[in-house]
């Protein structure tokens, strides 16, 4: 039905819908209860009769639908109105909405950019098939104070085989490989087993993946590529597949790319071989804990159920295996285990950026609301005209989604800029974080956000202007009037809500700022000034483990060849890297004179094999006796170094020099461990103390740890050198001026050894504080960003105050004021706003603060420094955003104020 303008205006003037309906209802009823009689009265039989009736109801339903559609015109032709008025008041108020609109999108884009963060790290599920059923599977000695840690190849195929919890349990292991054909070059490789890439459901982009076949030691000479380094390395041409390249000195045939999107178990990872071990490697026993496991849940298995599960079978090997006393086992989601401690600090930073979308949307209501009452007239006369409060709300609510759609797409806009910065300054600790974008699930919540915003900001102003009466709302509504003291309180109290959740997000960054401060000022127990790092692995093919004697001459000869150049003051090199928590492994330690009786009573103990100059080349304090000298090879007797942690935990009143050790457990146990009677560990003579050395990172507690002399572990029964070693240079000048030398002498030894991880000490110190500081960047742009809406909140609520006061000042100063006393008037209201504004944000913050326990170090949650200077600080921007208005109110003049009254 097509109905003119004029037509759909006048059947709104003079029907109502429920008057409509209702005639429609007497003429169906009209129809149905006489029609019948009519059609039977003029001669017609019951049947036909009956067929009319049914006629005139299909007509009167037609006259009904057709009316019910002339409705939906003309609520559509309101809803064009509303929408024309709306842009006619945007247009009329251009820099008022402006404001607010630019207002709304900090807070909207903030929250969206985090968000997406939050998405792409903890809710957006892995490119796997049925990823929310892959499970990490991990074995643990909580006895040893170990509660993760990786798996010894015997107890996961045990696992593998006895469980009832999984479909398949796939194992694996990261190393750094050696790439040799062409530019020498390290990468990191995974090996892991055949049965890998079916249990995540992943399919090559070209050729195949390893066979089960291919596990056998000597059959496994096949690699499988990573997408970038197939492109790297044959441009990506299809014909790379049946290649050969060299790794670690061994030739490996390419038979298969994996797609781009493949990343397992990180993207750093850049080819994947068959696990195998030689029949006799050690490696591949018990009490070698270091393979990782996934695996798949069958369907209707809970976590908690194969974690149970998983339990009894660890309890099991217990009782079966020596080896295994003490090893117990867990399984987790896969993806918490991936994101690991990296969750609490996403969410943290989610809600931060929440307090700073409620903030903006106060900011905006206040505003709104103050202009809300200066539109009351209006209103109230359209209210008196006949508009409903429906149709006023109807009409202030179009106006907010107007203002929060454009908030919505700058906030959006701004969004994007901002994911980039967080990609920027995001640790790489953070997993998936370069992955982040703005996607359908990140706009969806955009949407939700500036639908949420526009509920916040706008229905205080819109019932403000619909409840109470319309005489009342005329009376409120002269020139001369006051607001309403309702609604000054309520604005107050928006006031009061903006400075407590600001001061909310001023304690959490103080918290963060002292927690970054102490850790700068925590020693590491080196001095990581012009020092430079790197590191060399020396494959086992060309440098075999049963020939110990080629990996030690090797780094032997590199440190005396580096000692030569000019300007290098030491070197020196470990099988760790201090303070980032790289190599090293837990060894068992027996004390001579105390030897345990059971293999669960051997304490664990970090072990290190280091050169000569070690604690020269990083300024390391020896507390007791000596370190090690280039006398101290293995034509001597074995010497070790213990740091003060350890001398604490097994000599506490005692002088440890001298003391015989052992980094494994007694003769007694390994006999029955070992099936060899007789057998005796290596003994080391303890020679020294050194200061304790940060392995994990600077808020972790330094670990108990033993140092062997890394010449002498070619003696027979002493554990084999390690083939990755990191190298210390103490240089005079810049350090990083000497990678090229040190590179060149690398390979004046060994052509094809690469060198990888080129850092300088400071830089490592400053990675390792990369999570801090990205903390504290986000955290401190928030509080800032919340400080200075708070600022512009008061000052816009003082202001408009003041306008509406201005006869009551007026009068004031007519009767005697100074002022002075206008200006303490309009200072206290600011100051009272303040203080109860900062007691509710400290109540809050004592309750929000503990939450950030996790992220702090040095500094407690509830730490009454913080709590009085952020109060302070947020007073005297309280006090600066009151001293505009109250110099205005001083500045009245009265005669002008009462002429215009």
């Amino acid at each position: 039905m097509r109905l003119t303008k004029i037509a759909r205006l006048r059947l709104r003037s003079l029907f109502s819908r429920n008057k409509v309906e209702q005639e429609l209802g007497e003429e169906l009823r009209y129809h149905l209860d006489r029609q019948i009689e009519a059609e039977i009265a003029a001669g017609k039989t019951p049947e036909e009769a009956r067929h009319a009736a049914l006629r005139a109801i299909r007509d009167v339903e037609q006259r009904k639908e057709d009316c019910r559609d002339i409705w939906g015109l003309v609520w559509l032709e309101d809803l064009k109105s509303d929408f024309r008025y709306a842009f006619r008041q945007f247009h009329k108020h251009k820099s008022f909405y402006a404001v607010a609109a630019v207002i709304l999108a900090l807070g909207i884009g903030a929250n969206t950019a985090i968000f997406s963060a939050v998405d792409g790290v903890l809710l957006r599920p892995f490119p796997y098939r049925q990823s929310d059923r892959l499970v990490s599977v991990w074995c643990m000695e909580p006895a040893q104070g170990i509660p993760k840690m990786g798996c010894a190849l015997p107890d996961l195929r045990a696992i593998a085989a006895r469980n009832r919890s999984f479909k398949a349990l796939a194992e694996y292991y990261s190393g750094d490989i050696n790439l040799t054909s062409g530019t020498p070059e390290r990468v990191s490789g995974v090996y892991a087993s055949a049965n890998l890439f079916h249990l995540l459901g992943a399919h090559p982009a070209l050729g195949r993946t390893f066979s089960p076949s291919e596990e056998v030691f000597g059959r496994n000479r096949v690699v499988v590529l990573s997408d970038a380094l197939w492109r790297e390395r044959f441009r990506g041409m299809p014909g790379a597949i049946g290649k050969i390249v060299h790794l670690n000195d061994e030739a490996y045939t390419v038979i298969g790319v994996m797609p781009p999107d493949f990343h397992f178990p990180n993207p750093g990872a850049m080819l994947w071989l068959p696990m195998s071990f030689a029949p006799n490697d050690s490696m591949a026993t018990r009490g070698n804990d270091f393979i990782s496991a996934i695996a798949r849940r069958r369907a209707g298995v809970s976590i908690a159920q194969a974690k149970a599960d998983v339990r009894s079978i660890a309890r099991r090997l217990q009782r079966e295996f020596s080896q295994n006393a003490g090893v117990g086992a867990g399984v987790s989601n896969y993806l918490s285990s991936v994101v690991g401690d990296v969750r609490p600090v996403l969410l943290i930073l989610l809600g931060a950026v929440g307090i700073v979308l409620l903030i903006a949307c106060v900011n905006v209501a206040n505003p709104l609301l103050s202009k809300a009452s200066g539109r009351k007239r209006e209103h109230s006369v359209r209210a008196a005209l006949g508009a409903t409060r429906a149709r006023l709300l109807r009409q202030l609510l179009t106006e907010g989604v107007l203002l929060g759609g454009a908030g919505a797409c700058l906030g959006i806009a701004l969004s994007v800029w901002l994911v980039r910065v967080i990609r920027v300054i995001g640790p790489d600790r953070i997993p998936r974080l370069q992955s982040i974008g703005i996607d359908p699930p990140v706009l969806l919540f955009a949407v939700a956000v500036s639908f949420l915003s526009v509920l916040v900001f706008g229905l205080a102003p819109a019932m403000s202007l619909t409840r109470g009466r319309i005489g009342e709302m005329l009376k409120e509504g002269g020139r001369s009037s006051t607001a309403g003291s309702r609604t000054g309180r309520f604005r107050d109290g928006l006031v009061i809500a903006e400075i407590g959740l600001s001061l909310v997000l001023l304690i959490g960054a103080g918290l963060l700022l002292q927690t970054l401060w102490r850790l700068q000022h925590t020693s590491p127990g080196f001095q990581p000034a012009n020092v430079l790092t790197m590191s060399v692995t020396l494959p086992q093919a060309k440098y075999p483990w049963n020939e110990p004697g080629k990996t030690v001459h090797f780094f032997a000869e590199l440190t005396k060849r580096l000692r030569r150049v000019h300007g290098v003051a030491a070197v020196s090199a470990s099988t760790a890297m201090p303070i980032t928590g790289w190599g090293g492994w837990g060894k068992y330690f027996t004390v001579e004179e105390r030897p345990a009786s059971r293999l669960s009573d051997v304490p664990v103990i970090q072990y290190r094999q280091v050169m000569p100059q070690f604690v020269k080349a990083l300024g390391i304090s020896v507390v007791k006796g000596r370190f090690f000298t280039p006398d101290d090879t293995g034509t001597r007797p074995l010497v070790a170094v213990i740091d003060e942690s350890a001398r604490r935990r097994f000599f506490p009143n005692e002088n440890p020099i001298g003391k015989r050790v052992s980094p494994t457990a007694s003769d007694s146990i390994l006999a029955k461990l070992l099936h060899r009677p007789g057998v005796h560990a290596p003994r080391f003579t303890i020679v020294g103390v050194i200061g304790d050395v940060k392995q994990a990172g600077l808020s972790q507690p330094a670990q108990p740890a033993l140092f062997v002399s890394y010449l002498q572990t070619t003696v027979k029964d002493t554990e084999a050198p390690g083939n990755k070693m990191f190298l210390f240079i103490k240089v005079h000048s810049d350090p990083l001026g000497y990678a090229a030398v040190a590179r060149r002498i690398v390979q004046s030894i060994d052509p094809e050894q690469p060198v990888a991880d080129v850092a300088t000490m400071d830089q490592r110190l400053k990675t390792s504080l990369s999570m801090q500081r990205f903390q504290l960047d986000l955290f401190g742009a928030f509080a800032l960003l919340a400080l200075i809406l708070a600022a512009v909140g008061i000052y816009g609520v003082l202001s408009y105050s003041v306008r509406l006061r201005m006869h009551e000042i007026g009068i004031r100063m007519a009767l005697g004021a100074s002022a002075s006393d206008v200006l303490r008037m309009v200072i206290i209201h600011g100051f009272r706003l303040g203080i109860y504004g900062v007691i509710a944000g400290s109540i809050l913050a004592l309750g929000v603060t503990r939450l950030m326990t996790s992220l702090l170090f040095g500094v407690s949650a509830e730490d009454g420094v913080t709590f009085a200077m952020a109060s302070l600080l947020l007073m005297a921007v309280v006090a600066a955003a009151s001293f505009l208005p109250s110099l205005r109110a001083a500045r009245t003049d009265a005669l002008t104020v009462l002429r215009m009254e």
